[in-house]
Order: C-alpha cells, then structure tokens, then sequence
C-alpha cells in the first residue's frame, strides 16, 4: 500500500492504544483533563491578545520573521494559534486532537522549522498562558499548581506527537517492521472490539424522540468542527426552542408534552438532509448542524420547519411555537464548535421577542417566519 493510501496517524501507527499509553506515560488522566476544561473559561476572553503577545515576540527572532514572510501568512498562523489554544483547553486528547498535532508538526517541518525554533516557541506560548492563568488566580499558588502542572503535561504531550513528525520524516517507510505491522493490527481490532461494546451499552440517541442526544450532538459537533477546518468547507446551526410549551405541559400533562416532542422531532426528519445532524439538546430544545451549509441555507431549513409545522394539527392547535437561533461560520472564522452553540443560542433568544414562529441570525435582526 502506498504512503498516499494512508492518513498521517496510520503512516505513525498513531492508534487508540498507543495514544492512552502515551498519556499514561505522563501521568495524564481525569483529573488533567478536568483541570484543563476549568481553564478554558480563563484563557478563551483572552486569546487574541494572546495570540498578538505570541507572535510580537516570535518576529523578534530574525530566523522566525523569515520563516513566516509577511503579513498574511502572519494573519493566517494567529487564526490557526487561536484554534490550537481553545482545543488545547477541550479536555478531549484523542484520535481528532493526536491527528491535528501531527499535522501541525508535519507542516512545520516542511516549511522549514527546526526544533530548535520550535521547543522555544512552545516554551514562550507556555510562559505567555502560565502568566495568564496566575493572573486570573490571583496568584493563589494552592489553586494553579495542579492547573500548571496540567497545562505543563498537554503541551508535553503535544510537543512529543510533534517530534514524532519530525523523527518520521527521516524515516524509510520500508522500514516498518513485521512486528510493529503486527501489533498495529492487532491494536486496531482490540479498537473495534472496545467501540463495539461501547456502541452497545452507551446509547447515543435521545430515548424519547430518537434523535441524538446531547452528548452524542457534541461528539459529532467536535467531528464536523476538525473535517470542516481539514477542508477548509462551512457550517451551519440551528438551535431551536418550543415557546408556550411549558404551558402546555403544565396544563394538559406531561404526557401531552411528551407528544409534542415527538411531534417536533419527526417535523425535523421531514425538513433535514441525510448528511445533517439533529438532536434533542435538552428539555424543550433541539439542534441542527448543516455541514457544508451557510446562512442562506439554514433560512430554508428554518422556513420548511415552519411549513411542516403548520401541517401538524396536534402541534398548531396547542398554540405552541419555535423561536431559531442560527450561527453559521466558514473555516477560517471558525474558532470553536461550543463558540458555534453559543452564539446560536444568544441569536434564538432574540427570536423570543416575537410572537409565533420566529428566526434571528447570530449578529441580525430577529424576523417572523410564517408558515404555509
């Protein structure tokens, strides 16, 4: 098989196996991961100074400035600095996360940057979010303590998969040995038998409307997130929350808005591609991610949800009605898929200030949206 059959994780036997072994190996384990997600809250209102205090520094360096070359390739590498520090804070290190740190170490090494510039950058990103984080703790050493030895750990981890890049790149893929072949194999088997069982006693799908649940919309939420960004593509969300529903349930009974769920669900099957994903966020709301999608294409969705909702005598005559927020982002804006469900969240609120069926885009105008 040739290198080109191969994505960059299989050319390194990067698998699952070998990924928990290397956290392992740094003593990274839940309580990193709960420290790193407690961060984020910390370090993203601050990224893009950040990121601007980062590469003041790096263009100092003579060698670096040339490396980069101008303004923007400049304003590029910041938007790619800014997505590298928000995952970094994800608490999520696997497959996703190992594939893009090896792509970053790949398209270091084939610009031209050596370790010796690279560990000094790491260093100085280090130096720059350790600062930050005493900040926002007021200097209590008893609190950053565990969070810097966390952070320390991560970017340890990260600086290893780069190396790894580095070190694979000298290499003869002929060289793979039988035996290295052998325990690839053998790792990806124990993987599909481990997802397998996963598979069966997780259940990823909401057991009233059928549709995913939160859990499983975020999972595929951090999906599309890395293959839009892979392809440089687009992508759109709905988020949408019934108005009047709590009224109803209160008044008629929970079984009665137990129907309406239902009833709101399988509208959405009728109006979404197969390649979209829709889920029960929680409660009385639902999400719609439309990849490969922009604004233009998450009004139509909105606008069929409206027609096939008036089409549905059980869901019109209780008075109930939806209020849309949407968010939609191209690649090189896209920082963040919680940013996406945030921003698309703050926009369905706007929508509540109108009566009936009501549509806002994120950074517009809230609008009705009349059925048939």
């Amino acid at each position: 098989m040739k290198a080109t059959d191969l994505n960059l994780g299989e050319q390194l036997k990067m698998s699952e196996r070998e990924i928990r072994r290397r956290l392992e190996l740094l003593s990274i384990g839940p309580k990193e991961k709960k420290e790193m997600v407690g961060m984020k809250p910390l370090i993203a209102p601050h990224v893009e100074t950040l990121v601007d205090r980062f590469y003041t520094l790096q263009v100092e360096e003579p060698e670096i400035a040339r490396l980069i070359g101008d303004s923007e390739t400049l304003s590029r590498l910041k938007k790619h600095l800014s997505r590298y520090i928000l995952t970094l804070f994800d608490g999520e290190y696997g497959m996703e996360y190992v594939l893009s740190r090896l792509r970053i170490g790949m398209v270091h090494k084939r610009i031209g940057v050596p370790p010796k510039l690279y560990v000094p950058s790491l260093w100085n990103l280090f130096s720059l979010l350790r600062h930050q984080i005493l900040l926002e703790t007021d200097q209590k050493c008893g609190v950053c303590s565990d969070r810097l030895n966390a952070l320390e750990k991560i970017m340890l981890f990260d600086l290893a998969l780069v190396f790894d890049t580095y070190i694979f790149s000298l290499m003869d893929a002929l060289a793979r040995g039988r035996q290295e072949l052998e325990e690839y194999a053998e790792s990806l088997e124990e993987t599909v038998a481990r997802r397998t069982q996963e598979l069966a006693s997780l259940a990823s799908k909401d057991g009233l409307t059928g549709l995913l649940n939160q859990r499983s919309f975020y999972e595929e939420l951090r999906r599309e997130t890395a293959r839009i960004l892979r392809i440089q593509g687009k992508i759109a969300l709905l988020y949408l929350d019934l108005d009047g529903f709590k009224k109803v349930n209160d008044t008629l009974g929970h079984q009665q808005g137990d129907d309406i769920l239902i009833a709101v669900s399988d509208v959405i099957r009728t109006v979404v591609r197969s390649e979209d994903i829709a889920a029960r966020y929680g409660g009385d709301e639902f999400c719609i991610l439309l990849p490969h999608s922009g604004v233009a294409e998450a009004r139509e969705v909105a606008q069929r949800l409206a027609q096939a909702f008036a089409r549905q005598p059980r869901l019109t005559e209780t008075g109930v009605a939806f209020s849309i927020g949407i968010a939609a982002e191209n690649w090189d804006n896209l920082r963040d898929g919680d940013l996406l469900v945030q921003q698309a969240d703050a926009a369905m609120y706007l929508s509540k200030k109108i009566p009936g069926h009501a549509v806002t885009v994120a950074g517009q105008e809230a609008e009705p949206l009349p059925g048939d």
